[in-house]
């Protein structure tokens, strides 16, 4: 796989994780809005990124182990 699509793959990945500490923490939540919900889509978003990572990270090496 090219190294470029793996930086943009794992770039990604972690973006979705640090918009879900974002979300968890406050900082993009409204005022005036409930935060509960803004807590638990924080959470999804973090499990769902580490998630992607993970199995990213395991089909490339699954990848590279078949290619050779």
């Amino acid at each position: 796989m090219n190294i470029y699509l793996k930086i943009l793959n794992y770039t990604i990945r972690i973006i979705i994780i640090i918009l879900g500490i974002m979300l968890t923490a406050g900082w993009l939540a409204p005022q005036e809005g409930d935060g509960t919900m803004f807590r638990v889509m924080g959470i999804i978003f973090i499990l769902f990124g580490i998630y992607r990572v993970v199995t990213f990270h395991t089909q490339s090496k699954r990848y590279k182990r078949d290619e050779d």
